[in-house]
């Protein structure tokens, strides 16, 4: 991924005075390009020291140079500072680095004259300026040189005049450079530090199903049962009757019934034993390890040659 750095100088000599810094760094040339106004209202650019035609800003060209800054992404409020800026006789230098060198190629800049856009707009406004003109004639030598003795070029508070940005729209953040305090002004330094929340969560350990199927399995028993049988037989016999029945000679019908025992089978359900299913909760102690981040604040006092932490109890004043 590539990123755009755009940084506001009063002057060209002061422009490539930073390209040749960047080169020093290990920086490609070809990725450079210095914008003075004439350059800005044509489209042609100063790259490895030979000029080319822009086709981005040849393709924006109907909004001028602020639709080719912020074409660039460059926030509109800074794009007319360095619009204004390069139109009073200053120079606009592009840099296109990876995303991994940008920090490496602002702190490059940074020991150069890099103009504050955050200070030179406010200077801009007390004068009444309100905006950059696309129609307002560009300063002659002699008012660029009116200009830079008014404004001077300050190291203080650099960083704010970078503004990068790239083909999928990430700004940059300056908050990551140096900058510098007013007067009458103060910059917050956030402290933060992690602090290590442990929570718990439950999670699937096992599973145990308990299931139950029928199974048959024969039985034989023995049962005894008792039958009736009926037996009917003649016998030949010869005796004198002495007092034959009256009723000797009538009709008659007997009829024996026979009975049989057979087996009847019964099923009766009766529980054998019990399964009992239950769940036991024991609890245990885990070690969890980790880092939490805390920011530290480191002082460089000029004053006293001193690199040393900031303590809470510090007072620079003194």
């Amino acid at each position: 991924m590539h990123r755009t750095i755009v940084a506001l100088y009063d002057t060209r000599s002061d422009a490539e005075a930073a390209v040749r810094d960047l080169e020093a760094a290990g920086f490609d040339r070809s990725t450079t390009e210095i914008i003075t106004h004439a350059e800005a209202v044509t489209g042609i650019g100063s790259a490895a020291g030979q000029d080319y035609i822009d086709t981005d800003y040849s393709r924006q060209n109907s909004g001028g140079f602020l639709a080719r800054l912020t074409g660039w992404n460059v926030p509109e409020r800074d794009a007319h500072v360095y619009a204004e800026g390069v139109r009073r006789g200053g120079a606009l230098l592009k840099v296109r680095v990876d995303d991994d060198d940008v920090d490496r190629a602002v702190a490059v800049l940074e020991r150069g004259n890099v103009v504050d856009v955050e200070q030179r707009e406010a200077a801009y406004r007390t004068t009444g300026w309100s905006g950059y003109d696309e129609t307002a004639a560009p300063y002659d030598e002699t008012m660029a040189a009116e200009e830079r003795t008014r404004y001077g070029t300050g190291l203080t508070g650099a960083a704010q005049s970078f503004r990068d940005v790239n083909t999928t729209d990430t700004t940059y953040s300056d908050s990551t450079a140096r900058r510098g305090v007013d007067v009458d002004r103060e910059e917050v330094i956030p402290v933060a530090e992690e602090k290590l929340d442990i929570g718990k969560r439950a999670v699937e350990g096992g599973v145990v199903r308990v299931r139950t199927y029928v199974t048959e399995t024969p039985v034989n028993e023995t049962v005894n049962l008792r039958q009736e049988r009926v037996h009917v037989e003649r016998r030949a016999v010869d005796r004198a009757v002495d007092d034959l029945p009256e009723d000797a000679f009538r009709e008659r019908e007997i009829e024996v019934r026979e009975t049989a025992e057979e087996a009847v089978v019964q099923k009766r359900a009766h529980v054998t034993e019990e399964v009992v299913i239950r769940k036991d909760v024991k609890e245990r102690a885990q070690n969890v390890s980790d880092t939490v981040r805390r920011t530290e604040v480191e002082i460089d006092d000029g004053r006293t040659g001193t690199d040393r932490p900031l303590r809470r109890d510090d007072d620079l004043e003194r």
